[in-house]
């Protein structure tokens, strides 16, 4: 239940603008056919909708193959595949360039980073967090910085890369790839540039330090590293967040004990920003600290020949007080589901800005050619019967990130959401 469209929609664009015309071998045009036709097959018999929503899939492998066979180039053949999966109207469907594909196949090297955590605010690349006993810190950087180039490039190309996208994901597309930038391999130092709050240059030089969290490998996905953080604020709300739905057998419970230690917290905010979600069935285990109930669900899951009902399964003991989610463009997946689950029961207010909408579990499998080829397994609507893939959850109350926000050490959608817990309006 992992949304990896969105680093690799952006690397596959990349991929198709660099200068790969050398002709295609009469094994590779081989290769090619057979990976249409694996493609076209997969989509057939794995589609949720047995239907294909409407399309004449028959029809569109007899126009599309005599192109497979008259492409002169890998990008072409690329293009002309993406064009035909495309049809579909669905997210989780990409074709995967041999060399992306091998780096998502491959085991992950330890990874060293910079202890920054940016994020898109407008046209610019903005320091969104740092971490405090990061060399980014001792070195002054703070959020609200803008960054302007990384090891020499400027970041304004990345965020420009993708102008006037035609879905919701370009932000955290755009974000993602200047996150990657400012990861290091082998150690090596990070040179960074920034400006301040006067637009005044800096320029500092960062020694790489390991992530924080702990390394986990789930399916087809490569190495990520998952950590878990609460605290209590300043009028004794409760405050949780986890950056992706994996390893259960840490995060389950640690939420288990947080919830507890929270039992008599004003009300608590689960803070699923910029999480793309993960395991699906954590979802129905997190919902059962808030809902007494028997029977209720966030929705339903629907395969090519089966249902998955999620379910929630109250706990001996739950919170009854008010519960305020988070979202944004980077909650997708099973973040979606556990949102616009609670919040369609009427337990959860939710705060920030529209979510990816991206729901959909998906799986990757390697391509004759070399190519890897991303595709859906099934379609998920809620328990009111809204169809999230495409259109996301709607917060109940909207508040963006500013940048004048981040420079003065606020975060307004933190505040919004522990306004409304002080709030007698709940009561």
């Amino acid at each position: 239940m992992f949304p990896r469209r969105s680093i690799v929609s952006l690397l596959v664009a990349l991929c198709w603008c660099a200068p790969l015309l050398a002709q295609l071998t009469p094994k590779q045009k081989a290769d090619n056919l057979e990976s249409f036709e694996v493609v076209w097959t997969t989509v057939r018999d794995r589609h949720p909708d047995p239907k294909l929503n409407g399309l004449d899939w028959q029809a569109i492998h007899d126009s599309t193959r005599p192109l497979i066979e008259k492409a002169r180039s890998m990008p072409e053949v690329r293009r002309i595949l993406s064009d035909m999966i495309g049809k579909l109207q669905s997210s989780h469907y990409a074709i995967i360039p041999s060399d992306l594909y091998n780096q998502i196949d491959s085991p992950a090297a330890p990874a060293s980073t910079s202890g920054i955590v940016p994020t898109i605010i407008g046209d610019k690349a903005v320091v969104k967090s740092v971490d405090p006993d990061s060399p980014a810190a001792q070195a002054g950087l703070r959020p609200g910085m803008v960054l302007d180039s990384i090891n020499g490039a400027k970041v304004d190309s990345t965020v420009r890369a993708l102008d006037n996208p035609k879905d919701s994901e370009s932000q955290r597309i755009v974000e993602q790839s200047v996150a990657r930038k400012l990861d290091a391999s082998g150690g090596q130092r990070i040179a960074i540039d920034v400006l301040d709050e006067k637009g005044r240059p800096k320029h500092i030089e960062l020694q790489p330090t390991q992530p924080k969290g702990e390394v986990v490998r789930f399916g087809n996905l490569p190495e990520m590293r998952v950590y878990f953080e609460s605290r209590a604020l300043a009028d004794g709300a409760g405050y949780i967040h986890f950056n992706e739905f994996l390893d259960p057998a840490s995060i389950m419970p640690k939420f288990e004990a947080t919830v507890k230690g929270f039992a008599n917290a004003p009300g608590i905010i689960l803070d699923l920003r910029g999480n793309p979600g993960g395991i699906g069935i954590m979802a129905m285990g997190i919902a059962g600290f808030f809902i007494d109930k028997d029977g209720q669900k966030l929705g339903e899951m629907k395969m090519r020949d089966a249902t998955l009902k999620f379910v929630i399964f109250p706990r001996p003991q739950t919170y009854s007080g008010p519960l305020a989610i988070l979202i944004d463009e980077g909650s997708a997946s099973t973040s979606e589901i556990l949102a616009g689950g609670l919040q369609d029961l009427g337990r959860a207010r939710i705060f920030g800005v529209r979510s990816a909408g991206a729901a959909l579990p998906s799986d990757i499998i390697r391509l004759p050619n070399g190519d890897g080829f991303q595709y859906p397994q099934a379609s998920y609507t809620s328990v009111s019967g809204k169809v999230l893939e495409g259109a996301g959850v709607t917060p109940d109350v909207v508040v963006e990130q500013t940048r004048e926000a981040l420079l003065a050490g606020r975060d307004p959608v933190i505040e919004a959401a522990d306004a409304w817990i002080r709030s007698a309006k709940h009561r």
